[in-house]
């Protein structure tokens, strides 16, 4: 009896990692448009000491740099970065990739669109030349006479 019990939960157990091996195909894709974000540190009109987000638009770079604003125009203000960052995952951003230089944080960060918000941004911000671009080399690359084609 007990050896049919042994057997009988074995092959339940084969049974389960079965089921759980399996896997559906999901054409579903997260698409995500990203944008450069940096706090700043900064003064209220009353001089008290605050922080705010300069954010680039994510569509490409035909516009500058801007402080972040809220739906109807005001200037979102920050006590620190955290809570600038706080206020920022709440709107849907994550941070993808963080940069600190001469102590500003720069960040590229990424919020999830759907594809056509995404095509649309890449639609407006790609272009196509017949000629090549001459690509601005480093000191390195100008010392080993490279020329990219």
């Amino acid at each position: 009896m007990n050896k049919l019990k042994l057997f009988i939960a074995g092959i339940m157990m084969c049974l389960a990692t079965t089921a759980s091996a399996q896997t559906k195909d999901n054409d579903a894709h997260d698409y995500y448009m990203y944008s450069w974000i940096q706090v700043r540190g900064a003064n209220k009109a009353n001089g008290d000491p605050c922080f705010v987000i300069l954010m680039s638009s994510g569509n490409g770079t035909n516009f500058k740099p801007s402080i972040l604003k809220n739906e109807v125009g005001r200037t979102v203000v920050f006590n620190s970065q955290i809570d600038g960052l706080n206020y920022l995952t709440l709107q849907g951003w994550e941070l993808f990739e963080p940069r600190t230089e001469a102590k500003i944080s720069n960040w590229i960060a990424r919020k999830k669109v759907s594809r056509e918000i995404l095509a649309q941004s890449v639609n407006s911000n790609t272009f196509y030349l017949d000629e090549t671009p001459k690509i601005q080399l480093d000191l390195a690359e100008q010392a080993a006479h490279i020329d990219y084609k």
